[in-house]
């Protein structure tokens, strides 16, 4: 096998797959999984594998060693640009965090400033149902906890940006250096 022949794609490889559904025995299958396990492969493509090798194709000993290097590279490529994509949202969440903590610090200095003798009956939000102020407090906030919810599962569907998008090139990258 030559280096152009791993650096082809699957189809290129493989040419187009088809779904197929067969019927075996449970002894059958029992070896197959089991050869497809030490194989490091799926039982799909020991299926494909071992029907290759009963036709007498030379090709079928490294269609299992192609498969697992093409499945190695891919979830290694995957996970790194997950953990890179999970560590932006993690800082992002904490930014904001922060910027919410210092939000609210500074508006209960500001009221401590203003009226310092009724700061505490001041900033305390009444639980009691028939206060309309409170409630109106407390549905406020809970419309904001709705809208920051809506606006962050729209992130979610938007594409991605130009900073995740370098990310996943700088993975491509790094799964090539790798190989070479």
């Amino acid at each position: 096998m030559t280096d152009n022949q791993s650096d082809a794609t699957r189809k290129a490889r493989y040419g187009v797959t088809r779904r197929t559904h067969i019927s075996v025995t449970h002894t059958a299958y029992d070896q197959i999984q089991t050869w497809a396990d030490e194989q490091g492969i799926s039982f799909s493509a020991a299926m494909e594998s071992l029907a290759l090798i009963g036709l007498g194709e030379d090709t079928a000993v490294q269609l299992p060693l192609l498969i697992n290097s093409l499945l190695e590279r891919l979830v290694k490529g995957q996970f790194n640009r997950f953990a890179k994509l999970l560590s932006l949202a993690v800082l992002s969440s904490e930014e904001a965090n922060v910027k919410a903590d210092m939000v609210l610090l500074n508006l209960i200095r500001q009221e401590a400033d203003a009226n310092p003798s009724q700061f505490v009956q001041t900033m305390t939000v009444s639980t009691d149902p028939n206060n309309q102020k409170a409630m109106q407090i407390r549905k406020l906030r809970e419309g904001m906890q709705r809208h920051a919810q809506d606006a962050a599962l729209k992130r979610l569907k938007r594409p991605l940006s130009p900073h995740e998008r370098l990310i996943k090139s700088s993975t491509a990258d790094d799964m090539e250096d790798d190989d070479g």
